[in-house]
Protein backbone atom coordinates (compact mmCIF):
# COMPACT_ATOMS: atom_id res chain seq x y z
CA UNK A 1 0.00 0.00 0.00
CA UNK A 2 2.82 2.44 1.11
CA UNK A 3 4.43 1.82 -2.84
CA UNK A 4 1.18 2.64 -4.34
CA UNK A 5 0.79 6.06 -2.50
CA UNK A 6 5.12 6.66 -3.23
CA UNK A 7 4.19 5.87 -6.56
CA UNK A 8 0.78 8.41 -6.98
CA UNK A 9 2.94 11.06 -5.01
CA UNK A 10 5.88 10.44 -7.30
CA UNK A 11 3.46 10.85 -10.49
CA UNK A 12 2.05 13.98 -9.00
CA UNK A 13 4.88 15.35 -8.59
CA UNK A 14 6.06 14.57 -12.58
CA UNK A 15 2.58 15.77 -13.74
CA UNK A 16 2.94 18.97 -12.09
CA UNK A 17 6.68 19.58 -12.98
CA UNK A 18 5.34 19.10 -16.59
CA UNK A 19 2.10 21.46 -16.31
CA UNK A 20 4.74 23.90 -13.78
CA UNK A 21 6.83 24.72 -17.72
CA UNK A 22 4.52 23.54 -20.39
CA UNK A 23 1.73 26.04 -19.42
CA UNK A 24 4.52 28.84 -20.24
CA UNK A 25 5.52 27.56 -23.20
CA UNK A 26 2.25 26.83 -24.38
CA UNK A 27 1.32 30.16 -23.47
CA UNK A 28 4.01 32.10 -25.28
CA UNK A 29 3.44 30.80 -28.61
CA UNK A 30 0.32 30.42 -28.25
CA UNK A 31 0.61 34.72 -27.75
CA UNK A 32 3.05 35.05 -30.28
CA UNK A 33 1.03 33.13 -32.96
CA UNK A 34 -1.77 35.97 -32.74
CA UNK A 35 0.62 38.97 -32.11
CA UNK A 36 3.38 38.43 -34.72
CA UNK A 37 2.87 38.89 -38.29
CA UNK A 38 2.59 35.32 -40.70
CA UNK A 39 5.61 36.65 -42.29
CA UNK A 40 7.69 36.07 -39.15
CA UNK A 41 6.25 33.86 -37.18
CA UNK A 42 5.77 29.77 -38.41
CA UNK A 43 2.58 28.75 -38.74
CA UNK A 44 2.64 25.00 -39.28
CA UNK A 45 -0.75 23.54 -40.70
CA UNK A 46 -2.08 20.63 -38.47
CA UNK A 47 -3.50 18.30 -40.39
CA UNK A 48 -5.18 14.94 -39.29
CA UNK A 49 -2.63 12.20 -40.80
CA UNK A 50 -1.56 9.50 -38.01
CA UNK A 51 1.83 10.46 -38.83
CA UNK A 52 1.60 14.40 -38.42
CA UNK A 53 3.93 15.00 -35.56
CA UNK A 54 2.99 19.03 -35.42
CA UNK A 55 1.39 18.45 -32.11
CA UNK A 56 3.93 16.72 -30.74
CA UNK A 57 6.57 19.41 -31.31
CA UNK A 58 4.20 21.91 -29.98
CA UNK A 59 4.13 20.43 -26.37
CA UNK A 60 8.02 19.68 -26.98
CA UNK A 61 8.56 23.20 -27.81
CA UNK A 62 6.73 24.55 -25.16
CA UNK A 63 8.20 22.61 -22.44
CA UNK A 64 11.73 23.89 -23.60
CA UNK A 65 10.48 27.34 -23.89
CA UNK A 66 9.19 26.91 -20.18
CA UNK A 67 12.22 25.95 -19.00
CA UNK A 68 13.43 29.48 -20.74
CA UNK A 69 11.16 31.45 -19.05
CA UNK A 70 11.70 30.12 -15.84
CA UNK A 71 15.54 30.73 -16.23
CA UNK A 72 14.67 34.22 -17.31
CA UNK A 73 12.36 35.17 -14.38
CA UNK A 74 15.76 33.53 -12.09
CA UNK A 75 17.89 36.03 -13.81
CA UNK A 76 15.58 38.90 -13.34
CA UNK A 77 15.27 38.28 -9.80
CA UNK A 78 18.78 37.96 -9.54
CA UNK A 79 19.62 42.04 -11.26
CA UNK A 80 16.85 43.41 -8.98
CA UNK A 81 18.51 41.93 -5.81
CA UNK A 82 17.23 43.73 -2.80
CA UNK A 83 14.35 44.99 -5.03
CA UNK A 84 13.34 41.26 -5.81
CA UNK A 85 9.48 40.49 -4.79
CA UNK A 86 11.73 37.05 -3.00
CA UNK A 87 13.56 39.76 -0.94
CA UNK A 88 10.52 41.31 -0.17
CA UNK A 89 8.11 38.64 0.81
CA UNK A 90 11.32 36.94 2.82
CA UNK A 91 11.92 40.29 5.04
CA UNK A 92 7.65 40.13 5.32
CA UNK A 93 7.61 36.81 6.42
CA UNK A 94 10.88 37.15 9.19
CA UNK A 95 8.97 40.11 10.99
CA UNK A 96 6.24 37.46 11.97
CA UNK A 97 5.49 36.35 15.41
CA UNK A 98 5.24 32.67 13.74
CA UNK A 99 8.87 32.83 12.46
CA UNK A 100 10.70 34.03 16.14
CA UNK A 101 8.63 31.90 17.58
CA UNK A 102 9.36 28.78 15.88
CA UNK A 103 12.87 29.66 16.39
CA UNK A 104 12.66 30.05 19.96
CA UNK A 105 10.45 26.43 20.29
CA UNK A 106 13.45 25.07 17.67
CA UNK A 107 16.29 26.16 19.98
CA UNK A 108 14.24 24.68 23.44
CA UNK A 109 13.80 21.37 21.33
CA UNK A 110 17.51 21.03 20.29
CA UNK A 111 18.95 21.81 24.19
CA UNK A 112 16.26 19.32 25.25
CA UNK A 113 18.00 16.81 22.79
CA UNK A 114 21.72 18.52 24.01
CA UNK A 115 22.25 19.61 20.48
CA UNK A 116 24.19 22.67 20.60
CA UNK A 117 22.94 24.99 17.49
CA UNK A 118 22.83 28.99 17.46
CA UNK A 119 19.90 29.28 15.56
CA UNK A 120 20.51 33.64 15.99
CA UNK A 121 22.22 33.58 11.97
CA UNK A 122 20.32 31.05 10.40
CA UNK A 123 18.04 32.80 7.68
CA UNK A 124 14.35 31.67 6.77
CA UNK A 125 14.97 29.70 3.93
CA UNK A 126 17.52 27.37 5.98
CA UNK A 127 14.61 27.39 9.42
CA UNK A 128 12.07 26.71 6.32
CA UNK A 129 13.89 23.06 5.75
CA UNK A 130 14.68 22.28 9.37
CA UNK A 131 10.88 23.08 10.58
CA UNK A 132 9.37 21.51 7.38
CA UNK A 133 11.51 18.22 8.29
CA UNK A 134 9.69 17.80 11.27
CA UNK A 135 6.38 17.60 9.22
CA UNK A 136 6.99 15.82 5.97
CA UNK A 137 3.04 15.35 5.50
CA UNK A 138 2.28 19.10 4.87
CA UNK A 139 5.20 19.21 2.06
CA UNK A 140 2.45 18.34 -0.60
CA UNK A 141 0.32 21.49 0.93
CA UNK A 142 3.70 24.28 0.59
CA UNK A 143 4.39 22.77 -2.81
CA UNK A 144 0.94 23.69 -3.83
CA UNK A 145 1.22 26.79 -3.37
CA UNK A 146 5.48 26.96 -4.30
CA UNK A 147 4.28 25.76 -7.55
CA UNK A 148 0.91 28.38 -7.91
CA UNK A 149 3.29 31.22 -7.50
CA UNK A 150 6.22 30.19 -10.02
CA UNK A 151 3.86 29.48 -12.22
CA UNK A 152 1.69 32.90 -11.85
CA UNK A 153 5.55 34.42 -11.97
CA UNK A 154 6.49 32.77 -15.21
CA UNK A 155 3.17 33.64 -17.51
CA UNK A 156 3.39 37.20 -15.86
CA UNK A 157 6.98 37.62 -17.00
CA UNK A 158 6.23 36.51 -20.52
CA UNK A 159 2.69 38.76 -20.42
CA UNK A 160 4.61 42.06 -19.39
CA UNK A 161 7.40 41.42 -22.02
CA UNK A 162 5.54 40.60 -25.07
CA UNK A 163 3.54 43.22 -23.95
CA UNK A 164 5.79 46.02 -23.74
CA UNK A 165 7.46 44.89 -26.49
CA UNK A 166 4.49 44.67 -29.10
CA UNK A 167 3.71 48.47 -27.88
CA UNK A 168 7.72 49.58 -28.59
CA UNK A 169 7.60 48.08 -31.99
CA UNK A 170 4.61 49.33 -33.02
CA UNK A 171 5.60 52.89 -31.41
CA UNK A 172 8.96 52.53 -33.43
CA UNK A 173 7.24 50.46 -36.38
CA UNK A 174 8.26 53.65 -39.05
CA UNK A 175 12.09 53.00 -37.81
CA UNK A 176 12.17 49.35 -36.97
CA UNK A 177 11.03 45.88 -38.29
CA UNK A 178 7.30 45.47 -38.84
CA UNK A 179 7.06 42.38 -36.25
CA UNK A 180 4.15 42.87 -34.56
CA UNK A 181 0.64 42.86 -35.46
CA UNK A 182 -1.45 46.56 -35.15
CA UNK A 183 -4.88 48.34 -35.02
CA UNK A 184 -7.13 48.65 -32.53
CA UNK A 185 -7.77 45.23 -31.64
CA UNK A 186 -4.23 44.07 -30.98
CA UNK A 187 -3.49 47.02 -29.06
CA UNK A 188 -6.25 46.27 -26.50
CA UNK A 189 -4.33 43.00 -26.90
CA UNK A 190 -1.02 44.77 -25.38
CA UNK A 191 -2.53 46.55 -22.78
CA UNK A 192 -4.48 43.50 -21.66
CA UNK A 193 -1.17 41.70 -21.48
CA UNK A 194 0.18 44.30 -19.35
CA UNK A 195 -2.06 44.35 -17.41
CA UNK A 196 -2.42 40.54 -16.80
CA UNK A 197 0.74 40.77 -15.29
CA UNK A 198 -0.36 43.20 -13.05
CA UNK A 199 -2.78 40.77 -12.01
CA UNK A 200 -0.68 37.72 -11.40
CA UNK A 201 1.85 39.56 -9.65
CA UNK A 202 -0.71 39.73 -6.78
CA UNK A 203 -1.10 36.23 -6.88
CA UNK A 204 2.44 35.50 -6.87
CA UNK A 205 2.97 37.20 -3.80
CA UNK A 206 0.38 35.91 -2.31
CA UNK A 207 1.02 32.05 -3.16
CA UNK A 208 4.90 32.70 -2.27
CA UNK A 209 4.29 34.62 0.95
CA UNK A 210 1.76 31.94 1.73
CA UNK A 211 4.95 29.22 1.18
CA UNK A 212 6.95 31.10 3.11
CA UNK A 213 5.02 31.47 5.79
CA UNK A 214 2.74 28.19 6.15
CA UNK A 215 5.15 25.83 8.17
CA UNK A 216 6.16 28.40 10.44
CA UNK A 217 2.32 28.45 11.57
CA UNK A 218 2.03 25.01 11.32
CA UNK A 219 4.97 23.84 13.37
CA UNK A 220 4.03 26.42 15.95
CA UNK A 221 0.57 25.04 16.51
CA UNK A 222 1.89 21.66 16.73
CA UNK A 223 4.84 22.46 19.26
CA UNK A 224 2.44 24.55 21.86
Amino acid sequence: MENIKSFFDSFKEFVWDIIGYLLPGSYLLIVLSIIIKKDYFVYPTIGTNSDDFYPFIFIVVSYILGYAIYGLGVMKENILGEYSYIKKIEEKVKNRRTFSLSKELLSKYLSAKDVSDDLSSTNLREMRSIVMGFMPEQDQKVYTFTFRADLSNQIGNTSIILGVSALVFSILKPFSLDLFNTGKAFYIIYFCLIFNYILLRQTRNKFYEISLGLPFSIYTAKST
